[in-house]
């Protein structure tokens, strides 16, 4: 127990220092053009476990104890209804009550705050939404997760993410997506679904409940449909535990970590739904059953880029802790010995990275063009 308290230390502190880079990233830089940038041709990276270790918000907490009370929130939910029809009923109760769109700018602001200046009148975005809604309905007792659906075509206008929740239903005994800006949920054969059985199945195939026009609804949000990424630590207001994401890609496609926003957070992606769909009522036992690491690119600062070169800094994970020994071997170089995780400095033209678990054995490969 001891050598995996101390594993999952160094996860949390590695993540922690790949994560912080990232907000410095910005889209003005001149790499994040859809014309320019990086491309990934070969991802032989994907995680195939499911030993994950998932943290959410627990209701108890202060914030969201005071938005239960002041928006009263337990006189707009029956006792009696299941989580997906109480979620439906604080979906509506905010829908009442605030504007929302994707073409709002995003704050920084926490919910209590979006939620003083929504029901004032301001319009929120998609993203500010999504925060409020999962808050509110946190603050009732539902296990909730906000997640990003990306398109990966960075020549549509307007921007590449639109932010929903999924709540878990005990009724369905599964997560269930709701999109609270446009008012819906979806269902196949009647059973409601979560949001990579969306993603998997396409919203062609689907029936969205309560959209005045599903078909426009599909004209304008089905380049959305295309991956969609969840954070490990959704317990924003407890002790950070992960600043990783997850994100499922249907199969035979490949990643993007450059999108017209800048380039994406540190990532596991995953093309197996299997880990989206554990219930957060299991209690997490690590198995350690896994036997190859996945590799994880986190952006460093742009400050020291230049056109022919980008910097990133690069872990292992496996096991749900970041690997303390093992080899990289970049553009057919000779294998060399990392200690948790290394520089990497992506240049103009094709880029190979290996990883091995003892040097000579070949665990994962990816090729990165610039």
């Amino acid at each position: 127990m001891k050598k995996i308290s101390i594993q999952y230390r160094i996860l949390f502190f590695v993540i922690i220092t790949l994560a912080l880079t990232f907000l410095s990233l910005k889209a003005k830089s001149g790499f994040n053009t859809g014309e320019e940038g990086l491309k990934i041709t070969k991802w032989e990276n994907f995680y195939t476990g499911d030993n994950i270790h998932f943290y959410y918000l627990s209701p108890q907490n202060e914030n969201l104890l005071k938005i239960k009370a002041t928006y009263k929130l337990q006189k707009v939910i029956e006792p009696k209804a299941d989580e997906l029809d109480n979620s439906i009923r604080i979906m509506k109760y905010l829908n009442g009550k605030v504007k929302a769109g994707s073409t709002s700018m995003t704050s920084d602001k926490n919910a209590l705050e979006i939620m003083e200046v929504a029901f004032g009148g301001t319009k929120i975005s998609d993203s500010d939404y999504a925060i409020m809604y999962e808050e509110c309905l946190a603050a009732i007792g539902i296990n909730v997760r906000r997640g990003v659906l990306r398109s990966n075509d960075k020549k549509t206008s307007g921007k590449s993410y639109f932010n929903v929740c999924e709540i878990w239903s005990d009724k369905y005994n599964k997560w269930v997506m709701i999109d609270g800006v446009n008012g819906c949920y979806m269902t196949d054969s009647g059973i409601p679904l979560g949001t990579v059985e969306i993603v998997d199945k396409g919203i062609e195939a689907v029936k969205i409940i309560d959209v005045k026009s599903s078909s426009k609804y599909i004209k304008n949000m089905s380049s959305y449909y295309e991956s969609y990424s969840i954070s490990v630590d959704n317990n924003k207001y407890g002790e950070l535990k992960s600043n990783s994401k997850l994100t499922f890609l249907k199969n035979k496609k490949l990643p993007i970590i450059e999108t017209k926003e800048g380039f994406i957070q540190p990532t596991i992606f995953v093309n197996n739904p299997q880990v989206f769909k554990e219930s957060p009522k299991k209690q997490y036992v690590n198995n350690g059953t896994e036997k190859v690491p996945t590799l994880i690119f986190a952006k460093r600062d742009l400050k020291n880029d230049t056109k022919e070169i980008q910097n990133f800094t690069v872990g292992a994970f496996m096991n749900s802790y970041m690997l303390s020994n093992y080899f990289i071997k970049v553009n057919g170089g000779d294998y060399i010995k990392v200690d948790t995780y290394f520089d990497l400095q992506i240049i103009s033209g094709t880029n190979s990275i290996k990883l091995s678990q003892d040097g000579k054995t070949l665990d994962r490969e990816v090729i990165i063009e610039k």
